[in-house]
């Protein structure tokens, strides 16, 4: 009733587990600008069978939250990519209940999921068939309970109290959707292509709507793989190589140029090529979907985000195979303020600023109205299964 120019809120807690690292970010909201609260970067401890090790993971973020800065204790949790399945599918137009009825139906077909057993969200694209039929395409996005109970354990164990579990395209298209939430922006149309360690994902925005979704290759771990193979080096080798490189490059943006070799940039460039190379074709595969499914206005701008987004020459691949624009998130206001803030609490470098985008999408549920508010598990069945 009271919110206006000189209000504050806080955001949820956004615990962004990913395959090696659970990321835990909170913002605040005064007038409009968004600050960070707290952060944090843990490794996520494993058992003897390379497995999360869901006790040791409940005390590390128990002891992280006590000396993190946080605020409250409600959270937003995502999972690691690889644990949800998302597949674009069309079907009949029908209200929201009966189309998550048939979402569960086709979840149990597609991903060979119990339908007692799993978690089932689907999310509307705003794309019809042009043959007149009255079918509309969706996102049918799913998990397990076994899979989501494994990672929500270890949080509500560590006295946290999840409010949902999100996923991490919807908490990233979030963040990048801040400055186009009107109606009348439903024709700014952006390309989000995330890269995270295990794979890359590519979003269409239209305003603040997720129009496609798609999880591609092309990950992280799958580029130093393939530097260690061509170097001959080990693979702890290529990860500090590449991640020395992917400073090195986000340093020379910001600061007119940073030192370098030249002719390891060159031997790291060939290995990679490939798999680049694949990536650049499959979102041009996207753009092409996405330009004879959906009318409107074609997108104006491709983003490069996630902790992999930065490899050199990614831009300038894509510039020239999707004849678009290329951004970093670190070109992005929003982002490149939070992960200075974050760098204070660090006392470090924190990573390139899109690393941070899914904690930060996380931590906006509860203070943003965007229309991709999708929830795969709420708080009350979140609490029965932690019980």
């Amino acid at each position: 009733m009271f919110r206006g120019r000189f209000s504050s809120s806080y955001g949820a807690l956004g615990i962004d587990i990913g395959s090696r690292v659970v990321k835990m970010l909170q913002l605040r909201e005064r007038s409009g600008e968004l600050a960070v609260v707290g952060a944090a970067s843990e490794p996520i401890p494993l058992d003897a069978e390379g497995k999360p090790d869901g006790e040791a993971l409940s005390q590390r973020l128990r002891r992280t939250f006590v000396s993190g800065g946080f605020f409250g204790r409600r959270c937003v949790v995502s999972l690691p990519r690889s644990e949800v399945c998302l597949q674009s599918i069309r079907l009949p137009s029908m209200p929201d209940g009966e189309l998550l009825d048939a979402a569960k139906w086709e979840a149990a077909q597609r991903f060979e999921f119990d339908r007692e057993a799993m978690e089932v969200s689907v999310l509307r694209t705003g794309a019809t068939t042009r043959s007149g039929e009255l079918r509309e395409e969706v996102l049918l996005i799913a998990a397990s309970h076994a899979v989501i109970y494994r990672y929500l354990r270890p949080v509500v164990d560590a006295g946290l109290r999840p409010m949902a579990v999100d996923v991490d395209f919807c908490a990233a298209a979030r963040i990048f959707s801040r400055q186009f939430r009107r109606e009348s922006d439903r024709d700014q149309v952006r390309v989000v292509l995330e890269i995270g360690e295990s794979g890359a994902t590519v979003i269409i925005l239209r305003g603040d709507q997720i129009a496609f979704c798609k999880s591609v290759g092309g990950g992280g771990r799958e580029l130093n793989q393939a530097v260690a193979e061509h170097l001959q080096i080990a693979t702890k080798a290529s990860e500090e190589l590449r991640a020395s490189r992917l400073i090195a490059a986000r340093q020379g943006r910001s600061a007119g140029g940073a030192h370098h070799d030249d002719k390891t940039d060159r031997a790291v460039f060939e290995a990679v090529r490939p798999i680049l190379g694949d990536l650049v074709k499959e979102v041009t595969l996207c753009l092409r979907y996405y330009g004879v499914t959906f009318r409107g206005h074609p997108p104006f701008q491709l983003i490069l985000a996630g902790g992999d987004g930065q490899e050199p020459n990614l831009d300038q691949m894509l510039h020239e195979g999707c004849k678009l624009p290329v951004v970093h998130d670190d070109q992005l206001t929003t982002l490149q303020s939070l992960t200075g803030q974050i760098g204070e609490i660090f006392g470090r470098d924190p990573g390139p600023p899109g690393c941070w985008a899914v904690a930060a999408g996380l931590s906006l549920r509860g203070l943003s109205d965007a229309r991709q508010s999708l929830t795969i598990h709420q708080e009350p069945a979140a609490r029965r299964g932690a019980a």
